[in-house]
């Protein structure tokens, strides 16, 4: 069974993560490179996650679920424990053109599947 569920935004934690792999260890070139001190890298992480937070594109933030409910829990959850922007249920569906079109594969000549907005009459909770 394909889990067909899951939030996508942005949090303070994968934004952190990100400015960690991208910031690195060292600073400097050639001659003059050195590796950095826990300080002085903390500062140039928390200055990338904050940037990031605020202006990186949404991604998928959560595990993908088999139910609506489990991504709201999920996401009631991570709202509380940490910063979140954005927080959009998403669903998997058909991948459209501009047209409306389903967009079919070239390769397996079945519909392409990819994540779309979920919009729901009640939230479940």
């Amino acid at each position: 069974m394909m889990s067909s569920f899951c939030v996508f935004g942005m949090t303070m934690l994968v934004a952190r993560a990100i400015a960690e792999d991208e910031i690195g260890w060292y600073t400097g070139n050639g001659a003059n490179r050195r590796e950095m001190t826990r300080e002085e890298r903390a500062v140039l992480v928390d200055a990338l996650a904050d940037e990031l937070f605020e202006k990186r594109k949404t991604r998928q933030i959560s595990p993908a679920f088999d139910a609506p409910q489990f991504a709201h829990e999920w996401l009631d959850i991570a709202r509380r424990s940490t910063s979140v922007r954005g927080g959009c249920l998403m669903v998997r569906g058909p991948k459209v053109d501009d047209k409306g079109n389903k967009v079919i594969s070239k390769i397996t000549g079945l519909p392409t599947v990819t994540w779309l907005p979920y919009k729901s009459e009640a939230r479940h909770a």
